[in-house]
């Protein structure tokens, strides 16, 4: 599944959708009606001098009204599916079975929220939705003009069923970080993901490959082995390029830094986007390893025209020997995956110094969802309960054993029977992090461009990562000429 515009999200124009979005698509969804309107009563908790039959038809613990609701759903079918979906729906029908859900489950998502949001109608818009958009930035742009609804009072909700457990002590401070926006929580993300180079165990088993390169020079040699067999060493999808530099590449800048000492200073030069940026020395070195890379052939020839699917399934083919992309894979592949593959996990150590700190790409998931915010206040509270239990451990147990999901509860792993359910692919980044020095960390910036010198650098450096992984053309004016189009951007932005 594509998540390449989630890895950097603030980074790149921000597109004015009713402008740019109204043609995408005309199709009307024809299978989503009104949602009923609430009554007063059915918007307040029971009133103390409530009669005994108005008590009866309030839940006592959230005080909402047990009246039938629907709420219209919008779902980014992507490499996570939809049972998890449903599974958690079922679950929460159980305790609440007045409330409906009519889901419109689409891995085009972005097209249908397009045509949604140009029609400019409220009332056949979504409750609650995957906040998948066709343009960079469009996420930012209608958080800031106040569509949809704030959900930083979740934080401090207690999860149902569990007193004295609010979901803010339940999830990692990089977690609550990473779901911010301009100081508010329009998503409430229910977990997370890692990212970096998987690979068939059992085919470097039978190579003698190192599964397990500590440095630099060891992982060099490494590639230099895989490619003396006429195997592909690492292949991509040329058609997200952005797997190769947001999940892998991208991380050996943080490494160096750390290497030097300078860390703390090059992340928050990082976060806060400071110049320089693209022609800073680390990033410099990156992006010039990677060239070199694609010179001595360690990526495939016509990897511009491979998908995410087509480059994932190299490796379960034995064509290529490693892949960029993230701990959904196993899940996304598992129609295509062998009966005997095993999932293994490295990352690129970017110096010779074994003890360094090896930094992996982590995010929180595309599972969660945003609410719109002109919806009657019945569906809105609704809605926030549904995401409530969304943190229960059941549902986070099906997320992590049938989707792959790497659990957003710190206290996950305190049953052992739960860890035990993961998948393979998340596992297997788990035990790399036990044999070596590993530091999770996401791309997040914390600032966000509308300028059009934003879009035109953000598409000169994504147009040029596979002329530079095939190793004809030389990284370092594109960096330059990102640099200049940032910087202008950022002079843009003060006006």
């Amino acid at each position: 599944m594509s998540k390449g515009s989630k890895t950097v999200p603030a980074v790149g124009a921000m597109i004015l959708l009713a402008a740019s979005l109204a043609g995408c698509s005309s199709e009307k969804q024809t299978n989503s009606s009104p949602s009923p309107k609430p009554s007063e009563s059915a918007n307040a908790s029971a009133a103390p001098s409530a009669s005994p039959s108005a008590q009866a038809n309030i839940y006592p613990e959230n005080g909402l009204s047990k009246d039938s609701i629907t709420l219209k759903v919008g779902h980014w079918e992507n490499g996570y599916g939809r049972e998890w979906l449903d599974f958690a729906i079922k679950k929460f029908n159980a305790k609440y079975p007045n409330v409906k859900f009519e889901v419109t489950s689409s891995p085009k998502l972005d097209t249908v929220l397009s045509t949604k949001i140009a029609a400019n109608d409220d009332n056949d818009m979504f409750d609650f939705f995957f906040p998948r958009f066709s343009g960079v930035g469009d996420t930012e742009r209608l958080a800031e003009a106040g569509k949809f609804e704030d959900l930083s009072d979740l934080w401090k909700k207690e999860l149902p069923g569990e007193k004295g457990k609010t979901v803010r002590s339940v999830v990692s401070d990089d977690f609550y970080d990473a779901a911010m926006l301009g100081g508010k929580t329009y998503r409430l993300p229910v977990g997370g993901y890692t990212a970096g180079l998987f690979f068939n165990e059992n085919l470097f088993d039978k190579n003698g490959w190192n599964k397990d390169p500590k440095t630099w020079d060891e992982f060099v040699q490494l590639m230099e082995t895989i490619k003396a067999k006429d195997v592909i060493p690492i292949t991509f999808p040329g058609v997200y390029a952005g797997y190769l530099t947001d999940y892998t590449f991208n991380f050996l800048p943080f490494m160096l830094a750390d290497a030097s000492g300078s860390f703390d200073a090059y992340l928050k030069n990082f976060r806060s986007f400071k110049m320089p940026q693209f022609t800073a020395p680390e990033v410099k070195e990156a992006w010039k390893r990677m060239y070199e890379f694609g010179q001595k052939g360690y990526f495939p020839n016509g990897v511009a025209a491979l998908n995410h699917t087509q480059s994932q399934m190299q490796v379960l083919q034995g064509k290529a020997a490693l892949v960029s992309t993230g701990d959904w894979v196993g899940n996304e592949m598992k129609d295509s995956t062998p009966q005997d593959f095993k999932w293994g996990f490295m990352a690129i150590p970017a110096t010779n110094d074994p003890n360094n700190t090896i930094y992996v790409h982590t995010g929180v998931t595309d599972v969660g969802y945003v609410i719109w915010k002109n919806k009657p206040d019945l569906n809105k509270k609704w809605a926030k309960e549904f995401m409530l239990s969304l943190y229960d451990f059941e549902v986070q147990q099906f997320l992590a054993e049938k989707t792959g999901v790497f659990p957003g509860r710190l206290d996950y792993g305190a049953d052992p029977a739960r860890l035990e359910k993961m998948q393979a692919a998340p596992k297997a980044v788990m035990a790399y992090a036990q044999r070596h020095k590993v530091k999770y960390l996401s791309l997040r910036r914390d600032v966000s461009f509308t300028s059009p010198s934003a879009a035109q650098a953000s598409k000169t450096l994504s147009e040029a990562i596979t002329g530079i992984a095939s190793g004809k053309k030389d990284p370092q004016p594109v960096l330059e000429e990102v640099e200049k189009l940032y910087t202008k951007a950022l002079e843009e932005e003060k006006k």
